[in-house]
């Protein structure tokens, strides 16, 4: 089976659906040699692509646009797109695409008109015309199944893995020394949440004068607010943002914080809880989407949207080593649930299942129903779907069994 693999996507700011592909491109060679990937790859990927092994390349077409894919058609058995949208779609050959998020159904003001439009555009209908959807947790699923209303049976649960995090590196411009910090590693997108978790750690540190936060991730070309809300915070020299760093810098922080802070109001997985737990990093992070599906009873839950609940989680953790020694390990008994193998044949599984069920019924209507419906653009939402978005919010916020909450 040759799979082709369309990497328009692959850019350094989207953060965890990078790091997803890049550690899937990086294990594949070496446990699944028999079904070569096919790289289609553009002239923006080389930094990244950069980074792998030569195995990865060994199968590697250069594109100058997604639709020179389709001339390649016959090359492959199977065509996969890793970051949400399938493009160009409907293609002549079995596809499968790797659904993330659905984040627009959620919190639509964190879109402008035009992001939403694209959104529905692209999500919503990727997930009706491929043959086969990878999603990262059962969360995703539901979105899935509920919000673009595709069948159960084409979606195909296959959760991350870590990716190696390699021997630590102590970032050059670490300002701490050696005081006991926080880390948030994520991009500064909305949903990530800073500017509360910025006001929670200056209610936190009134009451510990050696606590620390460290953020990183790109800031998004949103500096000027960074700065401002900084500044408001009245604990400035508590709080440090290091850019983009290396996964050497990036081990030595999970290595060494007293914590990491995960306060996200929207994840379709959430990577760092997995890396945390790979090398023993307690966690703290929201009740919300899959967090508590991924974490399990490894964190410390509280409620993202509230800055009190996330300050008493900060000053909670920071303050109580049993605690945190609980959460070492949980953690590394959790992390063997999230194995290389289950990942390499989940997508093995998604593949196979497509080429089965790819027929010319299906092809004949993505072609003539589903393709023209698709360029008839929307930019809001129906009471229907705000009803059900707001219902599997609600779902999924039950606290795993065994875990310790800030409001229990």
């Amino acid at each position: 089976m040759r799979i082709g693999v369309g990497l328009h996507l692959l850019a350094p700011d989207n953060g965890g659906v990078t790091n997803y592909a890049l550690t899937l491109l990086r294990l594949w060679p070496l446990h699944a040699p028999e079904h070569p990937m096919v790289l289609f790859s553009f002239d923006h990927n080389d930094a990244l692509l950069g980074t792998l092994p030569p195995a990865t390349r060994r199968h590697e077409i250069r594109m100058r646009t997604q639709e020179d894919a389709l001339a390649h058609s016959q090359d492959i058995d199977v065509y996969f797109c890793p970051f949400g949208t399938l493009w160009p779609r409907p293609f002549p050959k079995p596809s499968v695409l790797t659904f993330h998020d659905m984040q627009e159904r959620f919190f639509p003001e964190h879109f402008t008109e035009a992001e939403k439009a694209e959104r529905f555009f692209h999500y919503d209908w990727s997930l009706r015309m491929a043959d086969g959807v990878i999603t990262v947790s059962q969360f995703t699923k539901a979105m899935a199944v509920s919000l673009a209303r595709i069948s159960a049976s084409k979606c195909h649960v296959v959760h991350h893995v870590p990716d190696e995090l390699p021997l630590p590196q102590r970032p050059a411009q670490f300002p701490f020394g050696d005081r006991p910090y926080l880390l948030y590693p994520a991009n500064l997108w909305k949903h990530k949440n800073h500017a509360r978790l910025i006001d929670a750690m200056a209610r936190a540190c009134a009451g510990d004068p050696d606590l620390r936060l460290v953020c990183t991730g790109s800031l998004l070309d949103h500096g000027t607010q960074w700065q401002r809300w900084i500044e408001d915070s009245h604990c400035r020299d508590r709080i440090a943002h290091l850019g983009r760093l290396t996964r050497p810098e990036i081990s030595w922080l999970y290595r060494n914080a007293r914590a990491l802070v995960f306060p996200s109001l929207f994840e379709g997985f959430g990577i760092p809880l997995i890396e945390a737990m790979q090398v023993g990093c307690p966690i703290t992070c929201a009740r919300n989407t899959s967090q508590p599906e991924v974490a399990g009873d490894a964190a410390l839950y509280f409620d993202a949207e509230s800055e009190t609940s996330i300050a008493s989680a900060i000053e909670r953790i920071s303050r109580d080593e049993v605690l945190r020694e609980r959460l070492k390990k949980a953690g590394a008994d959790r992390i063997r649930r999230y194995s290389i193998q289950s990942f390499i044949d989940g997508h093995l599984q998604a593949f196979r299942s497509a080429i089965q069920h790819h027929n010319a019924a299906q092809a004949w209507l993505n072609r003539n129903v589903r393709l023209p419906r698709s360029l008839v653009s929307r930019t809001s939402l129906s009471e229907s779907e705000r009803r059900l978005a707001a219902r599997l919010l609600i779902q999924s916020k039950r606290i795993p069994s065994g875990a310790a909450s800030i409001d229990t």
